[in-house]
């Protein structure tokens, strides 16, 4: 799955990762792979209520909270993408009411123009987070993720006797 999405441009994070999630129902299903996020030494960033729930359910004390693009204090979550601080944006809107919609709308809309990796359904971010964490555990174990072949070493059958030199 995360070659796949490797393949389709999305960038891995590095560091810095922002969650901003509505439902409540996905705040459920979405913190125990905050507190995973965590775990791995990932920087988490979250909106209010978002920060609020994953601290109360995901135990997730590291968790750092900024402010929605139309709250005019810092930490703002626009003023960080505007200067490439954050490395993936997970934003899954709540309800269509008109300021959660721009709200949405503008932290979506600087993370596709700062070119920051976007997650926008939570279904999407749980398959990420487990790739990512299967990654992780494989490196920790010395194990390697990804293996870079060329297609003819994926087709051709290995030769098993090596050549001699050659006789007249």
């Amino acid at each position: 799955f995360l070659k796949a999405m490797i393949a389709a441009g999305f960038k891995l994070p590095a560091k810095n990762i922002l969650i901003s999630i509505g439902p409540a129902s996905q705040k459920v299903e979405f913190a125990q792979y905050a507190q995973t996020l965590a775990e791995m030494g990932y920087q988490l960033y979250a909106t209010k209520q978002t920060a609020q729930f994953l601290k109360a359910h995901a135990r997730v004390e590291s968790l750092i909270v900024v402010n929605k693009p139309f709250i005019k204090r810092e930490p703002n979550a626009l003023t960080m993408l505007k200067a490439g601080k954050l490395d993936l944006v997970i934003n899954v809107p709540d309800s269509m009411d008109s300021q959660a919609l721009s709200d949405g709308f503008e932290l979506r809309r600087a993370a596709v123009d700062s070119g920051t990796s976007l997650l926008v359904d939570v279904k999407t971010a749980i398959l990420v987070i487990q790739s990512l964490h299967r990654k992780y555990t494989r490196e920790r174990s010395g194990k390697e993720f990804f293996s870079l072949q060329s297609w003819q070493e994926y087709c051709e059958p290995r030769e098993s006797v090596q050549r001699g030199p050659l006789r007249d």
